[in-house]
């Protein structure tokens, strides 16, 4: 049976908390790693000029079809015979070539494997890192990223790493569904109503009988519950049955970018902690997220008064 949101922690989660800077943190872990740390602002050593420029070179010849001294100059303020000397080094890498038909240079298709390693992790999931793992560095419990993808969410990032009470080696790359998971019901509480119907639709077709009028109408209630409360939580037959899940939408703007979830054993934490140890670190934790996205995007930041008044209670 599931809980209600009294029974989660009673009284109304305020999202007014002044969010902390997107622009500093204190954390200092690697992705999923012990040691090291994400901060990309917090170096040991000074850059190293040349490869600067030599990137910043790089970037400007693959701007464009055809680059030239010029403009390469223009772009960068290197001046003209450093800008000479760093082409001549990625001619020589294989990176870049001269075409004398078109009077200029342009990059080769060898650029392409300098992003080989690159998972194709979004710009939420790339934001959203190192405050989900200065949360799990707070409340110890390990915090999962998913995006949207298909039918199901896909889990990107995981802290359970550094998570001192991990239940499992790793769920990166499990697909939570959108009836059950934390995940599924948070996004599917929060996404457009155009998606929520399409998704629904879908559900209808999969699970015939299973999904029936009744069943889709008891579902969309729940996802009314959500969105006024503001987190989900996981189906409790869902196994390990010994342990729960809460799951809040990271937005941007009006559409779901990404969602959040942590779980933890229940008996681990008594009922009336659960509200102070782990809902509201989460969701001030998903606002800062989103603080952090609007102030790297071109539109206007998120007002750091704004509230959102969430009824605690499932």
């Amino acid at each position: 049976m599931e809980r209600t949101v009294e029974e989660w922690g009673g009284a109304p989660v305020s999202e007014a908390t002044e969010p902390a800077s997107a622009t500093t943190s204190n954390v200092h872990v690697r992705t999923n790693s012990r040691r090291g740390h994400t901060n990309p602002t917090d170096r040991s050593y000074p850059p190293v000029m040349a490869v600067l420029r030599a990137l910043h070179v790089l970037k400007a010849v693959n701007s464009t079809a055809i680059a030239t001294i010029n403009s390469i100059h223009r772009e960068t303020g290197i001046p003209r015979p450093t800008i000479v000397r760093m082409l001549e080094t990625l001619m020589h890498e294989g990176y870049v070539v001269r075409d004398n038909m078109c009077g200029g240079y342009r990059v080769t298709g060898k650029v392409a494997e300098l992003s080989a390693g690159y998972s194709g992790i979004s710009r939420v999931i790339e934001v959203a890192r190192p405050l989900a793992v200065g949360l799990t560095r707070k409340i110890k419990w390990p915090i999962g990223l998913g995006e949207i993808d298909g039918d199901e969410i896909e889990i990107r990032y995981w802290t359970g790493t550094i998570s001192p009470v991990v239940h499992t080696n790793t769920v990166l790359g499990k697909r939570p569904d959108l009836l059950r998971s934390a995940m599924g019901r948070v996004y599917m509480a929060f996404c457009p109503d155009e998606e929520r119907d399409r998704q629904i639709a879908l559900l209808r077709r999969r699970l015939g009988d299973d999904f029936n009028q009744v069943a889709e109408d008891e579902y969309r209630g729940l996802l009314g519950r959500i969105r006024q409360s503001g987190f989900a939580t996981r189906d409790p037959g869902t196994e390990p049955t010994r342990m729960t899940t809460f799951g809040v939408p990271i937005l941007d703007g009006d559409s779901v970018a990404a969602v959040m979830s942590v779980s933890f054993f229940t008996s681990s934490v008594p009922l009336s902690a659960v509200r102070e140890t782990v809902l509201e670190p989460l969701i001030e934790t998903r606002l800062n997220i989103e603080h952090a996205l609007a102030f790297i995007s071109t539109r206007p930041h998120l007002d750091a008064g704004l509230q959102r008044e969430y009824d605690v209670s499932l």
